[in-house]
């Protein structure tokens, strides 16, 4: 069993230090007691029911923690560990989210999750994205293996156009996955795109759903809001694995709009679909692109799915269309095939003729480069000095989760810095008022914090809330 990683560390001890080797093989930490004699070897294994932490003292690491039926530190130096805690990744479980980041401010909202911007506490201009699960809602969904199984699915699925998962946090009342910064929205530049920028982009959207079709996947929610940029339109990343599975499908769902007329139409008991669900999928993006239209309309939520599940496609905005290629139009109609057995794969996607036309070279200059490409600094040049002069980003995790408890004791409401009308004067004013929101029973049986539920509440009476770009925070900050 040969290891792949190796580092020296030590234990304090009444007697004095233990010196010890930490060893990383593919599926097990081995620590070796290299002070006594003969040495003692403990092996663990490296699955999703070890919990390991972090002490982090000046801005570095400064021990592991291994807990197991005890709790028991190891010393090493601050690089050293920083390379063991990426070696480990999502492959383990870590507790203490709030030893390792500082949370900003929430920028996404799901059913059952919000999403938070982070800081990172050793690195200080490193950003992330933290999605964070209440505990309760999900072992009445999916329990925690079936949160796992969608862990799983994003570590096993490492491809440059899909987002890296990078560690799992466990409290007492929430799940915290943290996940890479993304800053540009698909559904932010899909007026601006021109017949070059849909070629680079669905290239790259059809290359991820290609290699996860390869690795036996079904992403199952592909729409566009579950597709971000780094930094700009060459670099694509899929996000939001939480419908993922390797199954053969048999429960219905997927976004209504952009789900494949078989999840919507079939008898759960006897059918099942496949991963053609994904291409129809893919096919209504494309036509969102191609027309800047919604394929399946409706003036609320009920109309749009059963819109989706009569499935009748219109193609009067293509036809005739001479900025659409006849390449393009064609692609379209295989992939909306109703018949899933006569709906092209994604493999052949790649090979259609579409793609088959004069690849873009990637250096060249797109029309709208300044929307279409957003830099991460700008979130550090604002968001920092916002922090420092405001004193307002303070946690927004449960009290209740053992790792949050220290100097949380006067938490103030974490500020929603709107799109429109927001100021700096806005995101003080909970500060500056000295008052403390009571709140329902209603309102706190999800998140237990009166953070969360702040954000909640703010949110819901605003319905257009979008959460801040880079160069509105710029903005407010010069406001």
């Amino acid at each position: 069993m040969e290891s792949s990683f190796k580092i020296n560390c030590y234990r304090h001890k009444l007697l004095g230090n233990k010196l010890c080797i930490i060893e990383v093989t593919s599926n097990k930490i081995i620590i070796t007691n290299i002070s006594d004699l003969p040495n003692k070897r403990n092996e663990l294994d490296i699955n999703y029911n070890l919990f390991i932490d972090f002490k982090v003292k000046n801005k570095q690491l400064q021990a592991i923690g291994l807990i197991t039926n005890k709790h028991h530190w190891y010393y090493a130096d601050n690089e050293n560990l920083i390379n063991l805690k990426q070696i480990l990744g999502a492959r383990v479980v870590f507790k203490g989210v709030n030893t390792l980041y500082n949370p900003l401010q929430q920028i996404g909202q799901g059913t059952f999750s919000n999403v938070y911007l982070l800081q990172s506490k050793t690195k200080s201009y490193e950003y992330y994205a933290c999605k964070c699960l209440d505990k309760a809602q999900v072992d009445e969904q999916i329990g925690r293996q079936g949160l796992f199984e969608e862990v799983k699915a994003m570590v096993s699925l490492k491809h440059q156009n899909i987002a890296e998962l990078l560690e799992v946090f466990e409290g007492d009342v929430s799940y915290y996955m943290v996940m890479q910064y993304y800053d540009l929205e698909f559904i932010d530049i899909l007026n601006d795109l021109n017949d070059e920028d849909i070629h680079i982009i669905f290239k790259q959207l059809v290359t991820a759903v290609n290699f996860m079709h390869e690795k036996g996947y079904m992403h199952r929610d592909l729409k566009p809001e579950n597709i971000m940029f780094s930094d700009s339109i060459y670099q694509l990343k899929l996000i939001d694995f939480g419908l993922t599975t390797k199954d053969s499908g048999r429960s219905k769902c997927g976004t209504p709009g952009y789900i494949a007329p078989e999840i919507l139409n079939f008898d759960t008991k006897i059918n099942e679909y496949n991963e053609k669900c994904d291409i129809f999928s893919l096919g209504v993006i494309f036509y969102k692109m191609l027309t800047q239209n919604d394929l399946f309309n409706g003036s609320n939520h009920d109309e749009i799915l059963e819109n989706n599940a009569k499935c009748i496609t219109n193609f009067d905005l293509l036809n005739g269309n001479p900025k659409i290629s006849k390449q393009a139009i064609n692609l379209l109609k295989l992939m909306l095939q109703i018949d899933p057995t006569l709906r092209i794969d994604s493999n052949s996607i790649l090979k259609h003729e579409y793609f088959g036309v004069q690849e873009i070279t990637l250096n060249n200059t797109i029309n709208s480069a300044n929307s279409l490409s957003r830099k991460h600094s700008s979130v550090i040049k604002i968001l920092s000095p916002l922090q420092k002069k405001n004193f307002i980003f303070n946690s927004p995790f449960s009290f209740h989760d053992d790792e949050c408890i220290e100097k949380e004791a006067s938490m103030q409401p974490i500020p929603i810095m709107v799109m429109k009308g927001g100021s700096v004067h806005d995101i003080t004013k909970y500060k500056n008022s000295g008052k403390n929101r009571k709140l329902s029973k209603d309102t706190t049986k999800k998140y237990q914090t009166t953070d969360f539920d702040d954000i909640i509440a703010d949110i819901k009476q605003n319905n257009n809330y979008r959460p801040p770009k880079p160069n509105q925070l710029q903005e407010m900050y010069n406001e």
